[in-house]
């Protein structure tokens, strides 16, 4: 029965660290963040500069942005709003059509959060202008830049205030609250970090938070130093003590001021600049299996390769600070001009997109999705390599999947080094006859039984929650019943895919 089948295996690394400690939860990259310096000043209402932050951020597969000074822009009640507040509309709307899943509005004091509670509650702002997130910026340990939280008893009564804004106030997602994110810096200079945060303290902010984006500086990932490097591990200690799974979203620092940053190792990455990005996460979760020298310096004293804060903690995902230095360190190898789907008379996707110029452009590979976050293979274009003169380009997808999908572009340059396009959702009718895909039992704890008519060569795949393809089930195929013993995979949500048709499954212990 083995050469029946095309099934492909790749068993993920982060299952291997999954050994180290069974309360682990498992890290995700859901919220992959971008930290907007200067937004009022440098970006909103600025069209060139605006479109060029969302291509990088696009490109790059950032979900979320922090766009700071809203204290600002938000100045006027609804229906007089100022010029800065109707830009404001606009380029939110923009980030979520071009695939940016979260807005934050960065605030200093609850003052700033009850405006953009006033501002999403507008009758004139529509779904899609809406803000996704507050990330509150207040450092209470920090004198010298405590601002309106001067003690703890302050701080922490304004993050419980900006939390009950958060879950009632509706974000671009009908019936998605806001997610309220609290930011915890550092205090001190280069080599020493002096700090006036206790055990208690953070254990409480972690249970109030729907996020906890912690500092996570260090000049090299594989060095050791870095002044916040083990002020940020002791925190994760005291949070880790909770109990609770907290939603930890780790801060990385780029910009290019002082030796307290990872702008050098972003500048001398040997492979791309995406790649860039997510090493420092990746080792820092995955830890030994998946890059050793990064790991060296997060492991710090921990020989064993374990990370013992992370015990009781979720890790989320990351985020930049800042996007100047990001943007200035991961040029754009193609300017795009346009990019759209429409649906043929045939039900089949056309997919229509153009550059205004390309730097070695070796080729496209075109990409769908069931569900815009795992993306599957679709077809390869070659690219025009440099050229200074419009291009336009053209694929039908003879294959679309059923109900609604989603598509990217990765652009691939000579050297291996990659960006994405926006993602664009298309929508055909759900098949129902005796080719659609039906799973059951589900959740399942043993066998998977996979129902239809298929041929002998069918390819199957299943990927975890971060896009890994794995391995580790066997198979079994009577008439038109499959039959997957995924009784070794680790608890958690799955998506199956099989002849190109997708659905989610959940394995229980």
């Amino acid at each position: 029965m083995g050469n029946l089948f095309r099934i492909s295996f790749t068993l993920s690394l982060l299952f291997q660290l999954t050994v180290i400690s069974a309360q682990l939860p498992e890290p995700t990259q859901e919220f992959r963040g971008l930290w907007i310096t200067q937004f009022k000043t440098t970006v909103l209402g600025n069209t060139a500069a605006e479109d060029a932050l969302i291509a990088y951020a696009v490109a790059n597969d950032f979900n979320y942005l922090i766009c700071t000074n809203m204290f600002q822009i938000l100045t006027a009640p609804c229906g007089s709003f100022t010029p800065d507040m109707v830009a404001l509309q606009a380029f939110i709307a923009k980030a979520h059509a071009e695939g940016i899943e979260y807005v934050s509005g960065n605030v200093g004091a609850l003052a700033t959060a009850e405006k953009i509670q006033d501002y999403n509650n507008c009758g004139s702002v529509t779904s899609a202008q809406k803000l996704d997130m507050i990330t509150y910026e207040c450092e209470f340990y920090n004198a010298a830049t405590n601002g309106s939280c001067p003690s703890y008893a302050s701080y922490i009564s304004q993050l419980s205030s900006i939390k009950s804004i958060c879950s009632c106030t509706t974000s671009s997602v009908i019936g998605r609250p806001l997610v309220c994110e609290a930011y915890i810096g550092g205090e001190g200079s280069t080599g020493l970090v002096l700090t006036y945060s206790s055990e208690a303290e953070m254990e409480e902010i972690a249970t109030v938070a729907d996020h906890i984006l912690i500092t996570y500086y260090r000049p090299m990932p594989s060095s050791s130093g870095g002044n916040f490097f083990n002020w940020t591990i002791d925190r994760l200690d005291w949070i880790a003590k909770t109990g609770a799974a907290s939603n930890i979203v780790l801060l990385l620092k780029s910009r290019n001021t002082d030796g307290n940053n990872m702008n050098a190792y972003l500048a001398s990455y040997p492979g791309s600049h995406y790649d860039a990005l997510r090493d420092p996460f990746l080792s820092w979760v995955d830890g030994m299996a998946y890059n050793p020298t990064l790991t060296k310096g997060y492991r710090e004293q921990y020989d064993d390769g374990t990370y013992p804060w992370l015990d009781g903690i979720q890790v989320k995902g990351f985020t930049w600070f800042e996007h100047a230095a990001n943007m200035a360190l991961g040029p754009l190898p193609i300017s795009l001009t346009s990019f759209d789907l429409t649906k043929t008379q045939n039900k089949q996707v056309l997919l229509k997109w153009s550059t205004a110029s390309e730097v070695n452009n070796d080729y496209f590979v075109i990409e769908n999705s069931v569900d815009g976050q795992q993306w599957q293979f679709v077809s390869k274009i070659s690219g025009k390599g440099n050229t200074n003169s419009t291009q336009y380009y053209t694929f039908i997808d003879q294959k679309p999947l059923s109900g609604s999908s989603y598509y990217r572009i990765k652009q691939i340059d000579f050297d291996g080094q990659m960006s994405y396009t926006p993602i664009k959702s298309i929508s055909f009718d759900r098949l129902n006859n005796d080719n659609s895909l039906r799973i059951f039992p589900n959740p399942v704890t043993y066998h998977l039984s996979i129902e239809g008519f298929y041929p002998e060569d069918v390819q199957i795949q299943i990927f975890n929650i971060l896009g890994h393809e794995i391995n580790g089930f066997s198979l079994k195929k009577e008439s038109s019943l499959i039959s997957l013993d995924v009784s070794n995979l680790p608890t958690g949500i799955y998506l199956l895919c099989i002849n190109n048709e997708n659905i989610r499954f959940i394995k229980n212990e």
